[in-house]
């Protein structure tokens, strides 16, 4: 049995205090975009669990956040606030178990809970990542008495696969740390049993959500191997340091790629994610089991990006999440990440250098993603909806050009998206909705039959000076909301009235 490290409550909740306000404050000032939008309405407008289930056919996600949602809106509040409370008490879970159990130095842990991660996406985006690296930090604290926690872990690795495929990357990993647990020890086998069985029901049930999306979603995967060619797999290793690096340029595209890493030539990238993941693994060198764990981790992560082209930053994240677990796992071997006595110049500041050239960047980030977020709004859905409602033009027959549900999240009901000529709120993520290019608004709104014998309507979109006044109708612009973070988020708003 490994001694459980912990920091003292007296540093503890102090940062923790500070922390919940900054996060808090920032909450206040973020409005929801399209993709947190989404989920929030697929749980809002789902009559049941087992609706949620039918409604993200197209979404190649697994279940339990927008179950969550689903209890959230039906049972609390359908406002978006609600929904932003609720994560932001999950991530404050998730950092308070970080500064009291995770073994490394209190300097150290300020950085990582203040970085970009941590500070903005995921703490303010509200999404399903907050709650995996929640149940990912207990395992981890389970984790130091493997033996009598085995079953207990079980259940939260179901929960971790029930939240996101990447944390059944994290399962997989976690699955091999204990297995070498387990060898020699037939006292723990019954357990392991258990625990292997509640395991493969999560891992399963994760793959088959996420690869159950029709043929005709937009979503393509390479099917079988044929990803294994060295473009595919270098798409993969470039996201390693693209998760690490976390400087943003000026121009600031948060769904977007980091576009500081993505700058450099592609040899030069894929170089540097080898380079960062050897220097990783040279933290935990002495850790057989921490290994265990990162490496299936990592890997199974980088194949998904090879596999399916993804490309966020919030995806990115992961491979820092994984590796402050990995960490702390090797802390119950006796491996700290700083080592200890009196080692050479370069063991002794090679990994400080590393370690805190990698936080200070990633501070840096945080602190001025989360300054942008509170200067200027992330996306101007709320605005939006707030003037129509101050004008009371809600109540008018509305017409929305831009398919994404963050206007309907905070309208509280379904729209109509000329798009795809269909009333809703979130998307369905099929290719017959998904128009590439997009379609003229004009041809939008000519083969509507929604508006087709209508006098006057309100129009939102997402599109400047995409209204033509031509012999049908007359568009009068009411007003426009421009400079938000997100892309496509945007909206001018016109008054449309038939000649």
């Amino acid at each position: 049995m490994t001694r459980l490290y912990t920091t003292h409550l007296k540093y503890v909740l102090p940062l923790m205090l500070l922390y919940c306000g900054i996060s808090l404050v920032g909450m206040f000032h973020h409005e929801i975009s399209g993709e947190e939008a989404q989920q929030l309405t697929i749980g809002r407008d789902s009559s049941s669990v087992i609706d949620v289930y039918k409604n993200m056919l197209y979404e190649g996600h697994v279940v339990l956040w927008n179950s969550l949602m689903f209890f959230i809106t039906h049972y609390l509040s359908a406002r978006p606030v609600y929904m932003q409370l609720f994560h932001l008490l999950i991530i404050n879970c998730a950092v308070y178990l970080f500064l009291r159990y995770a073994p490394f130095d209190l300097p150290v842990k300020t950085l990582i809970i203040f970085g970009y991660y941590f500070l903005f996406v995921y703490s303010l985006v509200c999404r399903n990542y907050a709650l995996g690296i929640l149940l990912l930090f207990a395992c981890c604290i389970l984790m130091a008495n493997p033996g009598r926690n085995m079953t207990r872990i079980g259940f939260l690795l179901v929960l971790m696969c029930f939240t996101h495929l990447f944390y059944a990357f994290a399962a997989i990993g976690i699955f091999f740390y204990l297995f070498v647990c387990v060898i020699g020890r037939p006292q723990l086998y019954w357990r392991f049993v258990v625990f292997t069985c509640l395991f493969l029901f999560g891992v399963i049930n994760a793959v088959f959500e996420t690869w159950r999306v029709p043929a005709d979603g937009i979503v393509h995967v390479k099917s079988g191997l044929s990803w294994i060619n060295v473009h595919d797999i270098s798409f993969g290793i470039k996201c390693i340091p693209k998760g690490f690096i976390t400087t943003l340029p000026p121009s600031l595209q948060y769904l977007g790629d980091n576009q500081s890493v993505q700058s450099l030539s592609g040899k030069i990238i894929v170089f540097l994610g080898l380079l960062l993941f050897t220097i990783t693994l040279l933290f935990l060198r002495r850790s057989r089991k921490a290994i265990l764990f990162y490496v299936p981790s990592v890997v199974f992560l980088t194949a998904f990006f090879s596999i399916t082209g993804a490309a966020a930053t919030r995806y990115f994240g992961l491979y820092v999440i994984f590796f402050i677990s990995a960490l702390w796992l090797a802390h119950y071997d006796g491996v700290t990440i700083f080592t200890k006595g009196n080692p050479g110049f370069i063991t002794k500041w090679g990994p400080r250098a590393f370690v805190y050239i990698i936080l200070i960047d990633q501070l840096f980030t945080g602190v001025y993603m989360y300054s942008e977020d509170f200067k200027g709004p992330f996306s101007q859905a709320k605005n939006t909806i707030e003037y129509l409602k101050a004008n009371h033009l809600d109540t008018e027959q509305l017409a929305v050009d831009g398919y994404c549900p963050s206007l309907s999240a905070y309208l509280e009901r379904k729209t109509y998206y000329l798009d795809n000529g269909q009333y809703g709120s979130f998307c369905i993520w099929k290719q017959a909705y998904i128009h590439y290019p997009r379609k003229s608004l004009m041809d939008e709104i000519s083969s509507s039959g929604y508006i087709k014998n209508s006098k006057t309507f309100i129009l939102i979109s997402n599109r400047d000076n995409a209204v033509n006044n031509d012999g049908a109708w007359q568009f009068n612009k009411l007003a426009s909301f421009r400079g938000a973070i997100a892309e496509g988020e945007d909206y001018y708003v016109y008054r449309a009235t038939k000649k």
